[in-house]
This record gives structure tokens, C-alpha cells and sequence, in this order.
């Protein structure tokens, strides 16, 4: 990809899982070809936020990781947006799961159900796969999971089709939700028009700036909208075929440092 009329984002938005980092390195930190990129983008004056399916707790290292001590992130698929520099939420988003709980239970009895306890961990109806949760996770019955409105519902189906949970998830009627299916049989459940492009408009307008001066990177059909709310969207080289075609380009894949190849297009030369 090469830079078009010199266009340079103001704002750069970066997904986590298979954009900064492999799904295979969950727990470690970006490679230093990517640290390095994202370093220069910062450096050069963009606004850096990470756009994340995952939760505050387990975003706030990588900022350390990525060497950045101030800008924002959006967490949880847009539910929750993060003042870096402070390491505390600005701006979040509940909804009551009461009919959401009871329709996947029904549907799919042998899943499990996850909420988050924001800046701690989770509390889960059972036993995930090992790696999918991190922070303190509290084993609760149903009952006590639904009690008070959440960030985010979690729906896992450990034994379960993908392709499957996707419509179940699609049948549900349920008017009150969005969802994003992930890459396993895992859906994740948010308000109601709350998405990771949500959360960035919100951080856009905290810091003066608007779509048009956005460039979002990502892989994942939780990604879609942000792709297209930014004025250059770009999918990962990885990324399912959907998700391809409503970017506008598509670098190279996260096994490859894709994208810090794709910053180093536009800040290698250092500020603008």
C-alpha cells in the first residue's frame, strides 16, 4: 500500500487480537517491529487508540508494552472507553441481560456465560476453555449474573458450531442488543448500537477530530464497523473474506508484521 495525495491519519485506531498481536500470543507482548511502528505513529503526532473485543484489565499492559503513557482506548467492543494516562473508564455503557441470559439459555443449555467486572475480571456461569479469560473469574449461578446491568455479556459454547451460534444469535429478536461472533464459538453481546466505531467516535469528539481524519486496522467481523466509519479502513491479511471486502485496502497478515508495514507507509519519515 502506498500513501495516497499525502494523506497522514490524526487518529489511528488499532485492533488487538490478529492485528497487534497473533491469536497464538495472547499473553505476550506486540512484536518489536509493531512497537516500533506504532511508536513512530505516536512520536509523529497521531492519536494511537486501541479498538478491543478485549476487556480494561487486560488493555491496560499493552498500552505499558507499547511504551504509551497517555490517549484512549475503546474496550469491550465500544462498551467502555479507557482515559490511558489515568487508567479509569470516561465513558460506559450498561444494558440489562435479564432476556438475553434466559433466550441463550434456552437455546443453548450447555454454554457458558461470562459478564465482566470492569478493571477485575469476570464473573461466569461455569468452567471456559483454559486461555479465554484472564483477571480474577468468579464462578455465580444464573441468577446472580443477571442482577445488575453489565458492560458486555459473554456467550462460549465450548462444544458448540460457530456458524451455528452465529444464528442463534441472529434469530434472537431480541431488540435491546448487538453482537459480534468471534473466531471459536464465542459471541459477545453489548448494548444496543455499541460497537468499537461508537467508542471511537467517542474519543474522535473528546479530542477534536472526526472520521475523516481516522485510520482503523483490523481483522475480525467486530471490526467491521470501525473499518467503515474511518476514512481509510484496512483489513488485515488474514481477515475472513467479509471483512476484506468492505475495506478499503488489505495489508499483509499479522504473521508477517503486516501492520508495521502499513504505518511505516505513512510515518516512517517521521512527523508530518
Amino acid at each position: 500500500m502506498t500513501l495516497t495525495n499525502g494523506w497522514r491519519p490524526a487518529l489511528v485506531a488499532l485492533d488487538v487480537d490478529g492485528t497487534l498481536v497473533t491469536y497464538a500470543e495472547f499473553h505476550r507482548p506486540p512484536r518489536p517491529p509493531v512497537v516500533e511502528a506504532v511508536r513512530r505513529a505516536h512520536d509523529s503526532g497521531a492519536q494511537v487508540v486501541v479498538a478491543t473485543g478485549r476487556s480494561m484489565h487486560s488493555t491496560l499492559p499493552l498500552f505499558d508494552q507499547l511504551g504509551l503513557k497517555d490517549g484512549f482506548a475503546v474496550c469491550s467492543n465500544g462498551a467502555v472507553v479507557v482515559d490511558v494516562s489515568e487508567r479509569a473508564p470516561v465513558d460506559i455503557e450498561t444494558f440489562d441481560i435479564t432476556d438475553t441470559v434466559r433466550y441463550f439459555t434456552e437455546q443453548i443449555p450447555d454454554a457458558v456465560l461470562a459478564v465482566e467486572e470492569l478493571g477485575r475480571g469476570y464473573r461466569v456461569t461455569g468452567e471456559f476453555p483454559t486461555g479465554d479469560l484472564d483477571g480474577r473469574v468468579t464462578v455465580v449461578p444464573h441468577d446472580e449474573l443477571v442482577a445488575n446491568p453489565v458492560t458486555r455479556l459473554v456467550v462460549r459454547w465450548p462444544d458448540g458450531d460457530r456458524e451455528r451460534l452465529r444464528e442463534i444469535a441472529r434469530d434472537s429478536g431480541l431488540p435491546s442488543v448487538d453482537y459480534a461472533i468471534g473466531y471459536t464459538a464465542w459471541l459477545d453481546i453489548m448494548p444496543v448500537g455499541v460497537s468499537k466505531a461508537s467508542g471511537l467516535a467517542k474519543v474522535a469528539r473528546r479530542l477534536g477530530l472526526t472520521a475523516s481524519a481516522a485510520l482503523a486496522v483490523g481483522d475480525g467481523h467486530n471490526d467491521i464497523e470501525m473499518l467503515r466509519w474511518a476514512a481509510v479502513g484496512v483489513a488485515m491479511g488474514q481477515a475472513p473474506d467479509d471483512v476484506k471486502a468492505i475495506a478499503d485496502f488489505v495489508c499483509g497478515d499479522v504473521e508477517s508484521d503486516g501492520l508495521a508495514v502499513l504505518l511505516d507507509d505513512y510515518f516512517a519519515a517521521g512527523p508530518g
